[in-house]
């Protein structure tokens, strides 16, 4: 290793460990304002911060979701891809209504005419569009999947009874997945049968009431609310709070004492929960029935009062994770990186480093703006240049968590293989220079309550840094490969 590239990598370090030792930020106050002040939407930020609220609102982030054509006011056009306007009426923009059962979905017969589109959700690498259900009774087709969700099939030549389901009520996904591409149709389809608000929405907006949306859908099933159209949110994308905090007391009084400006937490945890509350997977919410988000989540709270983890499944691997750990799936940034305290230490830099370290979060996606690399603050290479100098080029391999392992698919889940470039973020390499997680001696494990520690069944996998939650809720946890055969 070269005397420049030590040089650089114990100057991050010390970077790391200055800050470590540092005040804490943000303060108590700081920390109680994120948690209970009210959202103002980020047209409030634009007074003062027009040149930032200016790039953010043609970033990525602004593309998580956005009104469609049934809401002319607010739509802004050509945000559906082109060809998917020109061949709308050939493809299948029937709504979702329901789950029949596991593999069995209940779609629309009638199609859902592009002008009553009512979000856009998405538009830098794939779309998906909903329009309003209002939980009634429907004819409706079946669609079945055979591997587990992956991809769905619609059998039109039957047309069966739905009854309704006002608890299914909201803004419902249509059965296509477009890409940018002219012509580029996702061919497995879509299967999401909750609604946009039960499922997504806190990742995809900023400042989502889950109380209120909570309290309307039991109105609403009740009778005593019309419907379910209002989304509770400051704004329907991701703009400024969502990582800044609620800008409520900022507003009233534009301090730096009373909103939260990120690369300046001292927590690493907290830090890395910035950008770790979207960029994540779920294994189910703590606070909604169905959804897949961290719904209620604030700045400076904890991921497991809000959400559990996808799980691991060591040494089989599953459709989320490989045998060693690696992420499969979109959003699981956050649980590659935390593997870097299991696998290089605590005190590592990648370990105390947060996305925003490299990533530029007001400018992802915005070439226009200035013209940096489209997701981070400058060149992938020049970012890892910075501290692995004339190594860099080699250094990015391990962001093909794919590369050098065997392919996987459904019902092949069982090799090491994960995520393609630009989507790995396990920072680790094994001796043939691929993207690797944890050897098996580091998978860790939690007996189940009155489980038996003989049989394997009674064994979850858990993540390294669930062990202290565990074992706070009496549960034996073992480390190894297999602690059932100890």
């Amino acid at each position: 290793m070269s005397r420049a590239m030590l040089t650089a990598i114990a100057a991050l370090t010390l970077l790391f460990a200055t800050n470590a030792g540092a005040e804490e930020y943000p303060s108590p106050q700081q920390a109680e304002i994120a948690r209970t002040a009210a959202y103002v939407g980020s047209i409030e930020c634009a007074d003062c911060h027009g040149d930032v609220h200016a790039q953010v609102a043609v970033s990525w982030h602004s593309k998580k979701t956005e009104w469609g054509p049934a809401h002319p006011d607010k739509y802004r056009k050509d945000k559906i891809y082109k060809w998917v306007e020109r061949d709308w009426d050939k493809l299948d923009t029937y709504m979702i209504l329901d789950q029949k059962d596991k593999t069995t979905n209940y779609v629309a017969v009638d199609k859902v005419a592009l002008a009553d589109v009512d979000l856009v959700v998405g538009g830098q690498r794939k779309q998906r569009y909903a329009t309003y259900y209002d939980g009634g009774p429907r004819k409706a087709w079946l669609a079945t999947t055979k591997d587990g969700g992956i991809s769905w099939t619609l059998d039109k030549s039957t047309v069966v009874d739905y009854p309704g389901n006002k608890e299914r009520a909201g803004y419902k996904f249509l059965f296509i997945e477009v890409r940018p591409k002219d012509g580029d149709l996702n061919k497995n389809y879509y299967g999401e049968f909750y609604s946009w608000q039960e499922r997504c929405i806190s990742c995809h907006s900023t400042g989502f009431d889950n109380k209120a949306w909570d309290k309307a859908k039991t109105e609403f099933m009740e009778g005593k609310r019309e419907d379910l159209r209002e989304i509770f949110v400051a704004d329907i994308s991701i703009s400024c709070e969502a990582c800044h905090g609620p800008g409520e007391k900022h507003i009233e009084d534009p301090t730096k004492n009373n909103i939260i400006y990120p690369p300046k937490i001292t927590d690493v945890d907290t830090r890395q929960m910035v950008c770790g509350q979207c960029h994540t997977r779920t294994a189910g919410s703590v606070h909604g029935k169905g959804a897949n988000d961290l719904r209620g989540y604030r700045l400076t709270e904890k991921y497991e009062d809000y959400a559990e983890f996808v799980r691991p499944n060591w040494g089989k691997g599953n459709r989320a994770t490989s045998i060693d750990g690696k992420g499969r799936r979109d959003h699981q940034q956050d649980m590659d990186i935390r593997l870097s305290k299991t696998i290089k230490g605590a005190h590592s830099v990648h370990a105390s480093m947060a996305c925003f370290d490299c990533h530029d979060a007001h400018n992802v996606g915005s070439r226009g703006v200035r013209k940096p690399s489209a997701r981070l603050k400058k060149p992938m290479i020049e970012v890892c240049a910075d501290c692995h100098q004339g190594q860099a080029k080699n250094v990015l391999a391990v962001l093909d968590g794919s590369k050098g392992w065997d392919k996987y698919g459904y019902d092949n889940w069982a090799n090491e293989g994960g995520r393609t470039p630009n989507k790995q973020h396990v920072f680790n390499f094994d001796k043939e220079g691929r993207s690797f997680g944890l050897q098996p001696e580091q998978y860790h494990w939690a007996l189940k309550k009155d489980g038996d520690a003989r049989k394997e069944a009674d064994w979850k996998a858990i993540w390294p840094w669930e062990k202290e939650s565990y074992e706070g809720k009496g549960l034996k946890v073992a480390i190894g490969p297999t602690p059932w055969k100890k």
